[in-house]
């Protein structure tokens, strides 16, 4: 049973202008909606109060998510959308509405996306990604996606960032590189990432002299 607000006959889009409820194409589907005027509404005034509305309807989220929906609905609809429909969003021209769908497309998907403009968008991706799939992030042109990447490559591959110019990249090096890699890192220009490969061989070494 559809449940609405049952005094509310109108409410306003993002613009401004009115909103008829009694037209809205929401209310109209064969199957029950929650909402509110303006506090929970596909067409309310404020980005909370769209958030809210898929919140409470998140199986809405797939359907509200697709090109005939204005931009601020869509985004918020994509953060709900089904993996299986995720994926066709990941073409979306809307940058936002793409770091949505990353999060829930199958990984196979998600690939493409590696190279993408949006900076946000790559690193949405390359929280996701683990292993191999994520060498050609190695040379991201952003330091926030290289250092998702350093973090999450598997150790073997971290020799290969050695030469990344961004010093919290070298640091997670240092935490994370087999020690055999460590007098690299002890020369290293970065006194915080120096710090940490001197204290890892320091530690090395009293465990081989006990």
């Amino acid at each position: 049973m559809m449940t609405t607000d049952t005094t509310a006959h109108s409410a306003r889009d993002d613009s401004g202008r009115g909103h008829d409820c009694g037209a809205c194409p929401i209310r109209a589907w064969p199957w029950p909606v929650r909402c509110r005027r303006e506090s929970s509404c596909p067409c309310a005034r404020s980005a909370l109060g769209i958030h809210r509305f898929f919140r409470s309807n998140p199986s809405f989220g797939t359907r509200c998510a697709t090109s005939q929906w204005p931009t601020g609905i869509r985004r918020a609809a994509a953060a709900h959308t089904h993996p299986y429909y995720a994926s066709e969003l990941l073409h979306d021209p809307d940058r936002h509405v793409r770091r949505q769908a990353v999060k829930h497309a199958p990984l196979r998907e998600i690939m493409r996306l590696r190279e993408d403009a949006d900076i946000g968008v790559r690193v949405a991706v390359a929280r996701r990604l683990l292993g191999s799939d994520l060498i050609i992030m190695m040379d991201d042109p952003n330091h926030a996606v290289r250092r998702i990447v350093a973090a999450r490559i598997p150790a073997p591959m971290l020799p290969l960032m050695l030469g990344d110019t961004d010093a919290h990249v070298r640091r997670v090096l240092a935490r994370r590189i087999d020690a055999a890699w460590l007098g690299v890192l002890a020369g290293d220009r970065a006194l915080g990432v120096r710090t940490i490969a001197a204290s890892r061989l320091q530690w090395a070494a009293t465990m081989t002299r006990n």
